[in-house]
C-alpha cells in the first residue's frame, strides 16, 4: 500500500475562488500519481488547509489588509447585519464561534465538493486536512450544510476511494495561545474507530492530538490520542498538522534550559515519540501546511515514519519548509504488506 503526505505552499490565491482551491489540490495529487505503485493508497493533507476557505467571496478591500485579523474584521464589518442573526440565533457573543457559523455553509460545500472529486478521480483514501466547522445537522453524505447547534470544531473529513465519507474526526486537545482563543470546542474522549484500508486500519490524530507529551504544565485536560487509537485497532496513523511558528527557531513554549528548535521539539515529542511508545503502529504520515496568509505564517516538514522492529524511523522527508513556493512538494512510501 503506498502512503503519500501532501505538503502544500498556499497563498491568498488560492482561496480566491471554489475554483482556484480545487485546481491547485487537484495539481497536487496530479504529482502523487507520478510516484504511485500500488493500487490500494492513503494521501493526507495538512490541517487547517479548508479553513481560509472562509475567504471565499470576501470584499476586495480584504486582500490589502496586513494582518489575518484586519483581514476578518473587514469580512465581519461587510456581513454584520448576518453576522449579529447568528449571534443572536446561537446565543453566543463570541466573534470567531459566530464567524465560523456563518461561514460554514459555504466553507463546507467548497471543501467536500473538491476532495469528494479528488478522491473518485484518484481512487484513494484521501485524509482532506480539515477546517473549523459546526457539526453538521444533515451528515456528511453530501455537500448540504445545516449547523447543528452547539460548538466550532476543529474537523477533518476522509473519504474513501468511491468519494463517501469514511469518518469525522474532531480534534481533542488544542493548541495553547491559537485554538484556545477562538473559543473552540474539544472533540471526544474517545476518537473515531480506525478505518479499514486493505488490510490495515487508519487512525486519524489531528496535530496536537498525535503528540506524545503537552506543550505546557498548565494543560490538565491533555490527552494523547495514539495510544487510544492503537487500542482500537490502528497500525497506520495520520496526522494533519499546520504548524504557526518558525521551523527553524525556538521552542516558543521552552523552559528556560531548553534550546531546542520547534522541529526538534516537534520530532522528539510529536507522532515520533507517539509510535515509540505504541509498538502496534506500524507507520505514521506527518504532511504539513506551508503558508504565507497575511501575518499568519505555518512551517513545517512533512514526514513518513515506519516502524523498523524496535526502531521507529522518518522514511522521507520534505523538503525544509521556510514556507517557500519552492518547498510544496507531495512524498511517499510503499508500505510492504
Amino acid at each position: 500500500m503506498d502512503l503519500f503526505a501532501v505538503q502544500p505552499y498556499m497563498t491568498l490565491a488560492d482561496y480566491a475562488s471554489e475554483d482556484a482551491f480545487s485546481h491547485h489540490m487537484a495539481r497536487l495529487l496530479h504529482d502523487m500519481e507520478s510516484l504511485r505503485h500500488a493500487e490500494e493508497a492513503v494521501v493526507v493533507l495538512p490541517e487547517d488547509l479548508a479553513t481560509f476557505l472562509a475567504l471565499l467571496g470576501a470584499p476586495p478591500e480584504v486582500r490589502e489588509q496586513p494582518t489575518l485579523d484586519a483581514a476578518f474584521a473587514v469580512i465581519g464589518r461587510a456581513r454584520m447585519a448576518p453576522l449579529v442573526r447568528v449571534m443572536l440565533a446561537r446565543r453566543t457573543f463570541r466573534l470567531p464561534v459566530a464567524f465560523f457559523y456563518l461561514v460554514a455553509e459555504h466553507v463546507y460545500g467548497a471543501w467536500y465538493r473538491t476532495m469528494q472529486e479528488l478522491s473518485r478521480e484518484h481512487r484513494v483514501t484521501l485524509v482532506a486536512g480539515s477546517a473549523l466547522l459546526p457539526v453538521n445537522r444533515l451528515g456528511y453524505g453530501d455537500d448540504r450544510f445545516e449547523a447543528r447547534a452547539g460548538g466550532v470544531y476543529n474537523s477533518c473529513l476522509t473519504f474513501g476511494p468511491e468519494g463517501q465519507v469514511l469518518s469525522v474526526t474532531h480534534k481533542r486537545n488544542l493548541v495553547p495561545t491559537q485554538e484556545d482563543r477562538l473559543y473552540l470546542s474539544r472533540g471526544p474522549e474517545l476518537p473515531p474507530s480506525p478505518i479499514p484500508v486493505g488490510v490495515h486500519r487508519l487512525g486519524v490524530a489531528i496535530c496536537y492530538d498525535a503528540f506524545a507529551r503537552a506543550h505546557t504544565e498548565h494543560e490538565p485536560g491533555f490527552e494523547p490520542l495514539v495510544p487510544k487509537l492503537a487500542a482500537l485497532g490502528a497500525d497506520i496513523i495520520a496526522q494533519p498538522s499546520a504548524n504557526p511558528w518558525p521551523w527553524s527557531a525556538p521552542y516558543i513554549f521552552r523552559q528556560r534550559d531548553d534550546h531546542r528548535s520547534r522541529s526538534e521539539q516537534w520530532h522528539q515529542e510529536g507522532l515520533w515519540e507517539s509510535m515509540r511508545r505504541e509498538p502496534s503502529i506500524r507507520a505514521g504520515i506527518n504532511p504539513q501546511l506551508l503558508a504565507l496568509l497575511f501575518d499568519t505564517h505555518f512551517d513545517g516538514q512533512s514526514v513518513i515514519y515506519v516502524r523498523d522492529g524496535d526502531t521507529v524511523r522518518p522514511v522521507v522527508e520534505a523538503a525544509r519548509g521556510e514556507a517557500s513556493p519552492d518547498a510544496e512538494t507531495v512524498i511517499g512510501w510503499s508500505l510492504p504488506a
